[in-house]
């Protein structure tokens, strides 16, 4: 069969061009069933989806949505193939939380909720003749004007995933710079994490398990990323790059092994290695490393679940200051209720760690998970009711509705002093040959994020990008006494 996989416009210009991993493996899966795939990232070039649609006659078009970001180029791509009868499947991490609404829209027939690489297969099958709808696990869709949910399908173990077959994308286009790596490129080892954090959708999607992907697979990919297009770094994007230790040992022999010379980041938790192990890391390569800290309150830290060690951050910071690891330490404020108090507490830590770069984010209350869910029942949040409110929320980056006790500019001006303060940071990396290398990478990337759709979108996305910025410097210099009262060190 002819399927055809989208990757939807986010609207805005990209800082990084993310490689769409889930849908690689999904029609590289596809494709070694014998199906012809083909693979469109709306997010990397503009595509006239009429012709496209046309040309390609697909009997099925899938189209991939991890936030409401993308969901009016979604609506668009749907729209054109459901007027010549082609069925239209969502898949990600956002129909899987609000399948409900994404079906209720006419132009989308099915949602395929957590991953989607052995529901597609069957969909397929059903679409064929050869299986009813109804048997279809993990699937989601209408019928005599009734929503259906099949069961949930049992997750499956990675090694029965396939190996990226990269020809479904251009893969040059997804390489940039990073710190200090020219052709830096997002691939997965692993899926999902342990841990039960209130705030984050893990408990809803990967139901706190964490799978690992074999490494030769891993090792496999990257070699020949190295010999074919000359990479040079690998950001993996797994929420917990590994949960038991001797996977990171394998992963570095392997690399060893193998005489593969390039960079990686990963993301960990506070306590998962000793220096001894970090230093490990980076002979093999590491050079960065992401921690979500999330809060400089305990009491928060509670009510968040994060589970870490609160005396072992700031150590942990300064340990791989002196190996040689760029650092990142992720906090999030305005959690629901949350007070004045905590979130100078929060600002107190953020000034005390010594991480290279210390974003900071806006909470956003995301479907199945605890917060959410206790914050409806308090009445503090009203949730998106339909697909057109739910295109306004952007998570993270803006406010939408402000949950806790600490004025909404407030929260603007510290998120905005802290990420004033890592783009204009000159030792954002730890390599001081190379003064503000963030802010450099920055702009470069962004420039050739933006660039990549033509020069129509270029002017856009970049009149966007500088909104942005104007944005961003306004609110971090022009409310001193809020910078006063928080303590913020600039």
């Amino acid at each position: 069969m002819n399927v055809l996989l989208i990757n939807p416009s986010t609207g805005y210009y990209n800082r990084a061009l993310f490689n769409p991993l889930g849908l690689v493996s999904i029609g590289s899966h596809l494709r070694r069933l014998g199906n012809n795939v083909k693979l469109v990232d709306d997010c990397v070039e503009k595509t006239n989806i009429n012709k496209l649609l046309d040309e390609f006659k697909p009997d099925i078009l899938g189209v991939s949505l991890m936030s409401s970001r993308g969901l009016k180029d979604a609506l668009r791509v749907s729209k054109a193939a459901h007027k010549r009868g082609i069925p239209v499947a969502w898949g990600g991490a956002m129909p899987s939380m609000q399948h409900e609404i994404c079906l209720e829209n006419e132009n989308v027939d099915y949602v395929l909720f957590s991953e989607g690489e052995f529901t597609f297969e069957e969909l397929l099958e059903v679409l064929r003749g050869n299986m009813d709808k109804h048997d279809v696990l993990s699937l989601s869709y209408k019928e005599n004007g009734k929503i259906i949910r099949n069961p949930d399908r049992p997750f499956a173990d990675l090694k029965d995933m396939p190996i990226s077959d990269f020809s479904l994308i251009d893969v040059e286009k997804y390489m940039q710079q990073y710190l200090g790596c020219q052709k830096m490129m997002y691939l997965y080892s692993s899926k999902g994490c342990p841990c039960s954090c209130t705030f984050c959708t893990n408990n809803y999607f990967h139901k706190c398990t964490h799978r690992k992907r074999p490494n030769e697979y891993v090792i496999e990919e990257i070699k020949y990323l190295i010999e074919n297009y000359g990479l040079d770094g690998v950001y993996f994007s797994d929420e917990l790059w590994v949960t038991k230790k001797e996977d990171a040992i394998d992963f570095c022999r392997r690399v060893k092994e193998n005489d593969l010379h390039f960079h990686f980041g990963v993301q960990c938790r506070i306590g998962m290695f000793s220096r001894e192990e970090f230093e490990m890391l980076y002979d093999a390569g590491c050079r960065w490393a992401l921690f979500g800290i999330e809060t400089g309150s305990r009491e928060m830290m509670r009510k968040i679940n994060k589970r870490i060690n609160y005396d072992r951050i700031v150590p942990t910071f300064k340990e791989l200051n002196e190996i040689g690891i760029t650092t990142v330490a992720t906090f999030i404020i305005g959690y629901p209720g949350e007070t004045v108090e905590e979130v100078k507490e929060t600002v107190g830590l953020l000034n005390q760690v010594t991480a290279n770069l210390t974003p900071v984010y806006h909470f956003t209350p995301l479907p199945g998970t605890k917060l959410y869910n206790e914050a409806i029942e308090s009445g503090r949040y009203k949730p998106a009711k339909s697909l057109k409110e739910l295109s306004k929320i952007v998570a993270t980056e803006t406010i939408g509705q402000n949950l806790s006790d600490v004025p909404t500019r407030d929260l603007r001006v510290i998120r905005c002093c802290f990420n004033w303060k890592a783009f204009t940071k000159k030792d954002a990396i730890q390599d001081e040959s190379r003064p503000f290398e963030f802010a450099k990478d920055t702009i470069i990337s962004g420039l050739h994020a933006i660039s990549q759709k033509g020069p129509i979108f270029f002017f856009l996305d970049g009149f966007r990008a500088f909104k942005e910025f104007a944005y961003t410097f306004w609110y971090s210099h022009a409310y001193p006494k809020i910078i006063k009262k928080y303590d913020i060190e600039l």
